[in-house]
């Protein structure tokens, strides 16, 4: 868990353009990489139904919630389904095979002048500390395994395509941002000639589980969102001294300087006719889906060890469907012994 504390500060800030993050790519896609033979090169696109994506603009979501209003699953009994990297009972977020799901990854057609099969493997794999990754379908019941970094990557990690258009199960142990790269070859027809290697023939593609995720995701684009340096919770790319874990809990853009309208403030409170020191914030209305916690602090004194947990809920205003505005104040009147307060930020 990690934790930020809110100092409350003054400061005059110059406000920048925002920049554009990832888009998100719902529904039915297929990878589709076209090797071009004049060039030795290849081209790789994302298809929906609708359109035609270059992979390094977009991500595909998964929510973090039950079947059917989410990817998350658990993982069955059973020594055939070690290859996942969690143990039984244990939460799997997958991007299924058998259903039209929220975000629903698959394989194109082989292109046009490639012999059957195409092979992709499995070239690296970047996400949470201690997550693992599979590539596999179900039949009967029984996973028949592509790819898992559980036992290592290595040459092993292929899934040999065969002509027509195919759905995996893709399978993660955490929730979070990750990128998946995979590199293709195959045959050429006629002749049986291997198509080129080259740097073109490996590609990432980007999933973000989970609410945090998609917000990093659609923030940071290809060159940053998996370098947790710029885009991780504890990063500050703006430099306007929020850290990306509160500019996602307070409502601020991390690519851009400027005094974050939700964050923390301090104010007084009058009730029954006492007046009482406050600190009022915005704050999501689903902390558990938005992977936080919030809590208000009290002190006398600027004692480290010395905080604790407290205040009374003020107030509570709704702001739309994501957002509310709240204002906790302390427990004893004014004018008494200084008082400090804070909030604390976890991620869950």
């Amino acid at each position: 868990m990690k934790s930020l504390v809110i100092s409350l500060f003054a400061a005059i800030l110059m406000a920048g353009p925002r920049a554009h993050g990832l888009f998100p790519l719902l529904d039915h896609i297929d990878i589709s990489p076209n090797y071009q033979p004049t060039t030795s090169t290849w081209t790789w696109l994302l298809i929906t139904d609708f359109e035609e994506v270059d992979p390094t603009l977009v991500y595909m979501p998964a929510r973090d919630a039950g079947y059917p209003d989410g990817e998350r699953e658990i993982r069955p009994p059973g020594e055939i389904w070690d290859f996942t990297g969690v143990a039984p009972d244990e939460p799997l977020w997958i991007y299924p095979e058998g259903h039209g799901g929220y975000s629903y990854p698959g394989f194109s057609d082989t292109t046009v002048g490639l012999a059957d099969p195409v092979k992709f493997h499995l070239a690296a794999v970047q996400g949470p500390p201690g997550g693992h990754f599979s590539l596999f379908r179900t039949i009967g019941g029984t996973p028949t395994v592509f790819m898992s970094t559980f036992d290592r990557l290595d040459e092993n990690d292929v899934y040999p395509k065969p002509q027509g258009h195919h759905h995996m199960n893709w399978a993660f142990t955490r929730k979070g941002m990750w990128a998946v790269s995979l590199k293709v070859s195959a045959q050429r027809n006629p002749g049986n000639q291997p198509t080129a290697a080259g740097p073109t023939d490996t590609m990432r593609f980007f999933f973000a589980i989970g609410e945090r995720a998609h917000w990093r995701a659609s923030r940071f684009n290809a060159a940053t969102v998996m370098e947790d340096a710029i885009a991780g919770d504890l990063a500050d790319p703006d430099h306007d001294g929020w850290p990306n874990l509160h500019e996602y809990a307070f409502g601020g853009e991390p690519n851009t300087a400027a005094r974050i309208p939700g964050a923390p403030v301090v104010e007084t409170v009058v009730v029954g006719g006492e007046t009482y020191a406050g600190i009022s914030f915005h704050r999501r209305r689903d902390a558990l889906a938005a992977e936080l916690e919030y809590e208000v602090e009290w002190q006398s004194g600027l004692d480290p060890q010395a905080w604790e947990s407290g205040g009374i809920l003020h107030s509570q205003q709704i702001i739309d469907a994501d957002w509310e505005r709240v204002v906790f104040r302390d427990s004893s009147p004014l004018p008494g012994s200084p008082r400090f307060m804070r909030v604390r930020v976890s991620g869950l």
